[in-house]
């Protein structure tokens, strides 16, 4: 009880884990690196719509690699068919190692110093980022050169999630840990509302694609100098191994068999798998739903910009909810986020399927992006709270599995169907397979509403000396 009493008390405050002089410098720069990364999101799921057309891809390059030079949109239907493919395919490209490496992953996560993974894992998105705006910039840029690239940064970020996700518990003490989780996804969401902004205004305004990129990856910059300036020199160091520890397959089995046998774990990542696979799914269909089926007469500049903010209008009402579980994040309330996140998410995707014009679809996006946060952030603190620490990387590597690892599979599927039937149809039977999905891990005997929820008291991380040198418990200046 009195670990519950400390989490309480935790996020009493959802500014608390700032105090930690090495959290706030991670989450500073995770904030200036997902900046770029959302930026670098929109200006490829644009490029695949001019790769998918030869026309818009001659006017676009021809104009310098101005996404918004074309005076008039192309909206054949042979074009909206190959742009729902090759997105399709470029976002299984990009998950498929998640699904197939992430458990190995987290083998090794638990087995070496998180601190350096992690800046390997940065380095390598970077130098993804900078050759992918070198090849726009030169005009050489196909839908074979984007998959290729797409699988490279997919296998960095199969070791990253789970990388980042085990090292935040390193970062701050155990009470701060609602805190820190909560913002986490409040600087992931608050990232998300600015970097399409950023992106769609820059595209509007005649700024070529390369530009996206190129800020992509000087942003990953900010990150390789926080986790360099970090105090301890044991911090995110693996936990002593005993003999048993070198059997890869007894290992992928203890993670496995943990979260078959906790209630919390469980229900934890069957609902993030079937969310993973179909809840998040249609984002891939988004731009050419966007182009072709909800401004298919409008001009380029017009387009690009309403897909620009259709992704800040996600991120805001995703910041919302957020900001929603770091102030209501004590264990007592934490079910009911759950129900209310799973269920307000996929009904309202259902909304935005049926969606006429861009108004409907922008308050339909914003009230998704916000159950679907006060859901995943919720399922993501509660894991953080009740995993054993030596368990930590396999355990978050089967939730990142189950997160991210699922979407390839959804994505292939989604734009295949897409290519069939058309984005409208396959977006509402994907809101609809979740929304059913969402009510029966709510309602069902053992589900979601019966979960009983303790935090487990955690031993100390390794390190040789305090957080920030002493420094935990010093005020942060606007955080309190």
């Amino acid at each position: 009880m009195g670990q519950i009493k400390q989490a309480n008390e935790g996020a009493s405050n959802p500014f608390r884990a700032l105090r930690n002089y090495n959290f706030r410098l991670f989450w500073l720069g995770q904030l200036v690196s997902l900046i770029g990364a959302w930026m670098q999101g929109l200006a490829q799921g644009w490029l695949i719509l001019v790769l998918a057309d030869p026309a818009t891809r001659q006017a676009v390059f021809s104009h310098g690699g101005d996404a918004a030079a074309a005076v008039q949109s192309h909206a054949s239907s042979a074009a909206e068919h190959t742009a729902n493919l090759y997105s399709g395919f470029v976002n299984f490209a990009g998950g498929l190692p998640v699904l197939l490496l992430t458990l190995f992953a987290g083998v090794i996560i638990d087995r070496v110093n998180k601190r350096k993974l992690i800046m390997i894992t940065q380095s390598t998105a970077m130098m993804c980022a900078l050759v992918t705006g070198t090849l726009i910039h030169e005009r050489i840029i196909t839908i074979n050169e984007l998959l290729a690239l797409a699988l490279i940064l997919g296998i960095s970020m199969a070791a990253d999630m789970p990388s980042r996700q085990s090292f935040v518990p390193s970062l701050v003490p155990q009470e701060d840990v609602p805190s820190a989780v909560a913002l986490n996804s409040s600087m992931f969401n608050s990232a998300r509302a600015l970097g399409p902004a950023i992106a769609g205004y820059l595209l509007a305004r005649h700024v070529s694609l390369e530009n996206c990129f190129f800020c992509n990856a000087a942003s990953y910059v900010a990150v390789l100098i926080a986790l360099g300036l970090m105090r301890g020199k044991n911090l995110g160091a693996p936990r002593p191994r005993s003999d048993g520890d070198n059997n890869v397959i007894a290992n992928l089995r203890a993670g496995f068999s943990y979260v078959r046998h906790d209630h919390t774990a469980l229900n934890v990542v069957l609902l993030v798998g079937v969310f993973g696979m179909f809840g998040f799914s249609f984002n891939v269909l988004i731009p050419p739903f966007v182009k072709y089926t909800l401004l298919p007469h409008s001009i380029e500049a017009a387009q690009i910009r309403a897909f620009g903010l259709l992704e800040t209008v996600r991120g805001l009402g995703a910041l919302a909810g957020a900001i929603s579980v770091a102030v209501f994040a004590s264990m007592g309330k934490q079910k009911l986020q759950l129900i209310i996140g799973s269920l307000l998410s996929t009904a309202c995707l259902v909304v935005f399927a049926f969606a006429r014009d861009m108004s409907v679809a922008y308050g339909a996006m914003a009230v998704v992006a916000f159950g679907f946060v006060l859901c995943f952030a919720t399922c993501n603190t509660l894991l953080q709270l009740t995993v054993p620490d030596e368990l930590r990387g396999r355990v978050m590597a089967i939730y990142s599995l189950m997160f991210v690892g699922t979407g390839p599979i959804g994505s292939l599927m989604a734009g295949s169907l897409a290519a069939h039937i058309g984005a409208r149809p396959t977006i509402f039977f994907f809101a609809m397979v979740s929304l059913v999905a969402a009510l029966f891990a709510c309602f069902r005997p053992g589900g979601i509403r019966s979960l009983k929820v303790a935090a487990r008291k955690l031993p100390p991380p390794l390190r040789q000396e305090p957080l920030g040198e002493g420094e935990p418990d010093a005020p942060f200046v606007g955080g309190q």
